[in-house]
């Protein structure tokens, strides 16, 4: 009875320990949970502002003064990006908000780049992140935000915990109105977040609408005296604690028992467990561990002796199997990992290989083994034998090789010496890697870098010495003179802003972080400001351009801005490959409840060997067109991105007496008619 007490108290007070301790090791995972949260808000805003500042047509917008579009444009970003609010100021004043209960004018002059702003009904808060606009003559600043009670919302729905946002020892929100948290609490549950995690959980824990709840308080804001409590619901471990606690007591009570009762049998047999226990020894000795010791005799030291003896054969069993398991996994990893690995004996003949060489030089082991390495993988025309290009040991060295059927790998390879040779004659270890590919990533890398790099130099050439002959000679250059700087300063500006749009794509679609706004958008709008920015590159390469005028009625379910893009790209294709004086075609049609785009040219044509490569990134085709080669090999593929982000379709079509046709389709929108 004293054994069994002395255990039991101390198992009943680590039971409850360790109740608390989990309790709070949840609540503590769920505070640095709501801390990323509250962080990856912050920064969400952060890139949401900036993202906002560098829109074209906000830039646009406020050049033009257009306060009725800027509201409009400003509650669809708004809506696109689920804000609450956005904010455009100019020195310190507010120039167009969306957002309600803010103080605007507040928001302009504060210097601070991000923060926390009380809602004018006193029951929230707004987080705000501010990004400067500097590409206009005069700063703009954007700011954006969101509620408070919203994030407290999502906080909810991710931790699964209640939420409370005090401020000055006031409620002001909580993520769940059903629950109200009492002003009485407030200083209690501040102290207990202070308590020690060894404190029992029972004497932590408060009441709330009939559960139990423990609390953490997170400092949100220290200058408005902002806290965050987070309440989390312990009535499951309360029960598993006070269930754990009887269930302990009556199998204290029922050891005690079964003790006394067990003191009563004192008389048995010694001899014959001892007899039982040699036998087994011997049989372990023999190597026989398949017979389990199963002795059973009322003398406590026998039965631990037998029971020792018992774990001793299952341990031993258990790690004979486990070796021969691991012999077996390791010989499975060998064959099984990309790498290949090869041995080799003194006179360079091969003893073993693993399924990754076979792979790697496309030959079956048997093919390989028992034969000398410089038959296997043999050298490329001009170098010295493959034995001879091994590098030391521990390092590595780049080897190409040709393959029987011709073709040449390149190897990535490392030795390793076997001192003494171990169960063979081996005394060389080789690890090679087909860097093949790798190779011809390097190469594309190096293209890409070297192509970006001239496709920004020229244009920035161009700007740089257009703008240095307005500079020092605007004074006595004729209006004609003037009017040909501007317009090759124009299109400077159109090629990066173009080369730049499609990159920026490119990244996002490569990212996933790729989206369109779609919304019924007429279809004449769209085309007129496609070609409106096209037009001073068609004039200045002589061309001309004509297109159907589409109908008022048309829309179609897009993003407008990227659809813009879309034959803004298509267009730049099409100059490329046009011949001088060419003509470019706009037309469209409606089939069912799409609508077909299509622009032509009078190019060459796209080869049918070449069209599957057509819409990838990078990729160019074989043409001697000088125009045709610029660009990074980005266009078509932004433009088969958005297309099929907006549900439509696009490629290109055979054109009668030549030339180049692409098209693509757009759902209708509402209200659309033939």
């Amino acid at each position: 009875m004293g054994i069994g007490i002395a255990i039991g108290l101390p198992v009943l007070l680590l039971i409850n320990r360790q109740a608390s301790s989990q309790a709070q090791l949840l609540l503590d995972q769920a505070t640095l949970i709501t801390r990323a949260f509250l962080a990856s808000e912050r920064a969400d805003l952060q890139n949401l502002a900036l993202l906002t500042s560098q829109r074209p047509t906000l830039i646009r917008l406020l050049q033009e003064q257009d306060v009725r579009s800027l509201e409009s444009y400003l509650e669809t970003l708004r809506t696109g990006a689920g804000l609450d609010l956005i904010l455009v100021c100019a020195d310190g004043q507010a120039v167009q908000g969306i957002g309600e209960g803010i103080s605007v004018n507040e928001l302009c002059q504060s210097s601070s780049q991000s923060g926390y702003t009380n809602h004018a009904s006193g029951d929230d808060l707004y987080i705000y992140t501010a990004a400067t606009l500097e590409s206009l003559e005069s700063p703009y600043k954007v700011v954006v935000g969101k509620r408070i009670s919203v994030i407290l919302r999502e906080l909810q729905n991710e931790t699964g915990l209640l939420y409370f946002l005090i401020q000055k020892n006031q409620v002001l929100r909580s993520s769940d109105p059903a629950i109200e948290l009492p002003s009485a609490l407030i200083a209690d549950l501040q102290s207990q977040a202070d308590q020690s995690e060894n404190s029992s959980l029972a004497q932590r824990a408060f009441p709330l609408k009939d559960h139990q709840y423990i609390s953490g308080v997170l400092v949100v804001d220290p200058a408005l005296d902002i806290q965050l409590v987070n309440a989390l619901n312990v009535d499951d471990q309360l029960a598993i604690q006070q269930g754990l606690n009887r269930t302990l007591i009556m199998a204290l009570f029922l050891i005690i028992l079964l003790g006394f009762g067990l003191g009563v049998w004192q008389a048995q047999r010694i001899s014959r467990p001892i007899v039982e226990l040699a036998e087994a020894a011997s049989k372990f000795r023999h190597g026989n561990l398949e017979s389990p010791v199963s002795i059973q005799s009322s003398v406590l030291e026998i039965s631990q002796l037998a029971n020792t003896l018992e774990d001793a054969r299952v341990a031993l069993q258990h790690s004979l199997e486990q070796i021969q398991a691991e012999k077996a996994w390791m010989e499975h990893l060998l064959n099984s990992i990309v790498e290949g690995t090869l041995t080799l004996d003194a006179q360079n003949r091969i003893t073993f290989v693993s399924a990754g060489v076979s792979k790697i030089i496309e030959r079956e082991p048997a093919q390989i083994i028992d034969h000398k390495v410089d038959e296997v993988f043999l050298a490329t025309e001009g170098e010295v034998a493959f034995s001879q290009q091994l590098p030391s040991p521990g390092q590595q060295r780049r080897v190409s090789i040709k393959l029987a059927n011709g073709q040449e790998r390149l190897l990535s390879v490392s030795k390793a010496n076997l001192i003494p040779p171990v169960a063979s004659d081996a005394n060389r270890a080789l690890v090679i890697r087909d860097v093949t590919n790798e190779e011809y990533i390097h190469r594309l890398l190096g293209d890409f870098i070297a192509n970006i790099t001239h496709e920004f130099r020229t244009p920035l050439a161009a700007l740089e010495a257009s703008s240095e002959l307005l500079l020092d000679n605007l004074h006595s250059l004729s209006q004609t003179e003037t009017k040909d700087l501007l317009v090759s300063l124009n299109l400077g500006i159109i090629n990066l802003q173009t080369l730049i749009d499609n990159l920026i794509e490119a990244a996002s679609i490569e990212a996933g972080r790729f989206k369109v706004a779609l919304q019924p958008v007429a279809f004449a709008g769209i085309l007129s400001e496609a070609q409106e920015i096209m037009q001073p590159l068609i004039e200045r390469y002589e061309l001309r351009l004509v297109s159907t005028s589409p109908e008022e009625s048309i829309f179609v379910m897009a993003d407008r801005r990227r659809t813009v893009q879309i034959l803004v790209n298509l267009l730049s294709n099409a100059i490329k490959h046009s011949p001088a004086k060419g003509l470019i075609r706009i037309s469209h049609t409606i089939e069912a409840d799409r609508l077909r785009v299509e622009v032509i040219d009078e190019g060459g044509g796209v080869p049918l060997e070449q069209r599957s490569n057509l819409f990838r990134r990078f990729s160019h085709l074989n043409t001697r067109a000088e125009r045709a080669k610029q660009g990074l090999g980005l266009g078509l593929s932004v433009v088969k991105a958005i297309v099929e982000a907006q549900q439509g379709e696009v490629g290109i079509a055979d054109q009668p007496g030549g030339g180049n046709c692409f098209w693509f389709t757009l759902p209708l929108g509402n209200g659309s008619s033939a």
